[in-house]
């Protein structure tokens, strides 16, 4: 299995993903990657109409414009202020920490929560690069997590850099 690259000059940043997950992008430079689809359900549970959410293992990714000063400034305005409640069932933030991802700030939260009767898990990752924060969110079954896609989201994750920083 190999890498692709994506690259986004405007937004200036790169990230690398496996060659099989699919990429979907958005508005104002949004990304979504799509894990290989889960082969535990078929077509006519999909087109089915069901009340029972499907949970799509992926990652999004959002470069957002932030002159107001350091990450933790933005995490205040952004993440923090959030009642993240209205959202998920029961979301608690498990653990947190900082490192440095290819010379840059990163913050990251690990969270807890359930989509229907499912318990779910997220990485949020949040990188400052100059006057951006790219953030990254991932969504998958807590069940799937540390088998199948933990390092494959760090992976992804930990592959982003500046794409000025990359040409020079």
């Amino acid at each position: 299995m190999g890498k692709e690259l994506y690259i986004d000059k405007v937004n200036d940043f790169m990230v690398s993903y496996p060659d099989d997950w699919q990429l979907e992008e958005g508005q104002d430079g949004e990304i979504t990657l799509y894990c290989p689809f889960s082969e535990e359900y078929s077509e006519d549970e999909i087109d089915s109409e069901s009340d029972e959410e499907i949970i799509e293992e992926k990652i999004q990714i959002n470069p957002i414009r932030w002159d107001e000063g350091g990450l933790e400034e933005y995490l205040d305005a952004n993440f923090h202020s959030i009642d993240w409640s209205e959202f998920f069932v029961d979301f608690v933030i498990d653990k947190q920490g900082k490192e440095k991802i290819n010379g840059k700030e990163a913050i990251w939260f690990l969270a807890k929560y359930y989509i229907g009767d499912e318990p779910c898990i997220s990485y949020f990752y949040f990188i400052k690069m100059f006057n951006k924060v790219i953030s990254f969110t991932s969504f998958c079954k807590e069940e799937d997590f540390e088998l199948n896609y933990k390092i494959k989201y760090l992976e992804i994750i930990r592959s982003t850099r500046s794409y000025l920083d990359y040409k020079r």
